[in-house]
Order: structure tokens, then sequence, then C-alpha cells
């Protein structure tokens, strides 16, 4: 999976990493499958979102397959004279995109009339992540393999055949099929605590996956000033300093993908050590005292999620203080910020 610019990853920089390593790139929309074709990498790529009916055309059949969700999108293949490797997603409890299970049998029947060729079926968990009790997911799982039996006793045996994310792969073997999705665990984290805490109690440890983050997000000191004790830092006067203070400013903020909610909450990492956000994170600044860093000045390095030294800011780590997941805070790293392969 490299949607979503590659979970922050960057789209072009990951893919051509694993060119060759995958038998799909997994991708949410046409832009995105139009970026790798332009890119000239062989690698196929499957379309897992919706698509409009005048990005047909600027795809290439030969490389891109797609994912069947509804009526509509056979509608436009057909009235289109497109002809897509199609995989077909069946509705199997998470009740998002896919194809209700009544409506499975007329849309393969529409599909072999049309002549499309139907290569896949998938599915997506509802509920696999976020706790520790499987019963739903296990259902989907049966779901699932009732509604293969069904359409492949009409088509014959499909080539892909593909329900399990990062969760699913860690946890279940029983849903891989032909294929798997890796998506969060690719870049090196756990897709939750329940799912690490699963694994623990199926396996007894958790050293035998070594999951390890492969990005790190740095940056700069812009320039550092002292204030006097009780001054206020940055918009709304959020926070008040408690001492004559060093604050340092860093050109990175929300715009960039570092969380409003990181205001007055978050750290970073200067010389390998933590340095607190103070005020409100800014549209494109934000402030982190240094007065117990007195060497720290402008120019300085800023590691906002990696490593430095003993210390370390991961992305659950910015998600725990921001109230969210660390799927967010990796897929809204601004796509503009450049990605360095190291």
């Amino acid at each position: 999976m490299v949607k979503a610019n590659a979970y922050g990853h960057g789209l072009l920089e990951t893919a051509r990493l694993l060119e060759g390593q995958a038998d799909l790139f997994g991708v949410h929309s046409a832009m995105e499958a139009e970026t790798l074709l332009k890119a000239g990498l062989d690698t196929p790529i499957l379309v897992m979102g919706p698509i409009l009916p005048h990005q047909f055309r600027f795809l290439n059949p030969a490389r891109v397959h797609l994912t069947v969700t509804s009526r509509e999108t056979l509608e436009y293949l057909r009235d289109g004279g497109f002809s897509y490797p199609l995989h077909l997603k069946v509705e199997t409890g998470t009740n998002r995109q896919g194809v209700p299970e009544a409506e499975v049998p007329e849309a393969v029947g529409t599909i072999r009339r049309c002549g499309l060729p139907l290569v896949g079926l998938s599915t997506h968990f509802a509920n696999i992540e976020d706790t520790t009790d499987h019963a739903y997911a296990q259902g989907q799982m049966e779901r699932f393999e009732t509604l293969r039996a069904a359409v492949e006793a009409e088509t014959g045996p499909l080539q892909y055949l593909h329900m399990a994310c990062s969760a699913a792969i860690l946890l279940f073997p029983a849903s891989y099929g032909t294929l798997v999705r890796a998506g969060i665990s690719l870049y090196g984290y756990w897709p939750s605590r329940e799912t690490k805490l699963s694994w623990i109690q199926e396996h007894g440890r958790e050293d035998e996956v070594a999951l390890r983050p492969a990005l790190a997000w740095k940056t700069f000191i812009s320039q550092v000033k002292a204030v006097p004790k009780g001054a206020y830092i940055g918009y709304g006067c959020t926070h008040r300093v408690t001492r004559p203070s060093r604050i340092a400013v860093l050109p990175v903020g929300y715009f960039d993908g570092y969380d409003r909610q990181l205001s007055n909450r978050g750290v970073v990492l200067i010389r390998g050590q933590r340095a607190p956000v103070v005020g409100r994170v800014c549209m494109n600044l934000l402030m982190v005292d240094v007065t117990d860093l007195p060497e720290a000045g402008a120019g300085e390095p800023v590691t906002l999620l990696g490593r430095d030294g003993d210390e370390e800011v991961s992305a659950d780590t910015l998600a725990e203080m921001a109230g969210t997941i660390n799927y967010e805070i990796l897929a809204r790293l601004g796509a503009h910020i450049p990605r360095l392969v190291v």
C-alpha cells in the first residue's frame, strides 16, 4: 500500500524502493496511479478508491487494475468501452465501500455480460485493530469465504483474493488469500496497541516482529530569543513562562502536518534531549523552550519525528499527545516537504 503519499513517506520515493518486491502497488486515487505511470515503474497498480468517468482515459489498462464497489462504476466502464482488470470488492461488515451481498450475483453477471476481466475479489476488515476480541473479524472472514465460493462458482478461480491489512497479516494467516495489503506495518509501526497486545497474547513475545519506523522528520532552529519571566508565547497567550527563558522558533507548522493539537503538548529532540512545544502551533511556525539547552542556537538540527541519541519521538508518541492515531500523524505530513532517501 503506497496510497496517501505512501503514508506520508513519499509516493515515488517509496515506490522506487519497493519496485520489484510487490505484486501490485495499492493506491487510492486515479491521480496517484497516474503519478506512478508517469514515473515509468513496472509494478502493476491497483486503484482502491472510486474513479470518475473522465479519469478512465488517463490510465493504462495494461498497467492499472480497478476496484469495483458499485453498479455505477460498471456502467461507466461499459458506456465508455473501457476494459480494465477488475477487483470486485464485496461488503462483509464495514459498510463503507463494497458491493452488498445481495447485489454480488448481479454485479458478477454484469461484469460477465460486458466482457470485462474480473481478476480479483476483496473486502475490508471493520474491527480488527481496535479490539482484542476478534469475533467480528472472524465473522467477516466467514462471509468473505461464502461469497468467494459463490463468485468463483460463476467465474472460475480468481487470481487475486485479498482482505488482509497489516493487523490481519500479523494476527490471521487464514486471511491471507493470494494477496495481502501491507500498510502501516510496512512503514515500521504496529497498527494499534490492541494489535500488539493480541500478538503478544498469541506468541508470548513481540521481538519476533521487528517493526522499525522508516521515517525521520527533521527541521532546524531559525531563531532563538530570550524572554523574561512572565512573558507569553504565541497566539492567544496560551503559554506563560515561569522563569527567564530561551525560546526557539522552528519553521514548521500545521500546514506542514504538525498537528495543532500538539500546542503546549508536543516535544522535539535537540542534541539528544527533549524540548517542549510552547504556545500554539502556527500555520508555518512553532516554538519550543530551549532554556535547558543553552548551547542550542540558530541553524541547530531538530528532530520532530525519529531518534536522536537515546531519545525518540515516534508517530505513536505524537498521536497519543494529539488524541489521534499514528496513521494520521504520518499521512498528514505535507507532500511539499522534501523526502530524502537514506
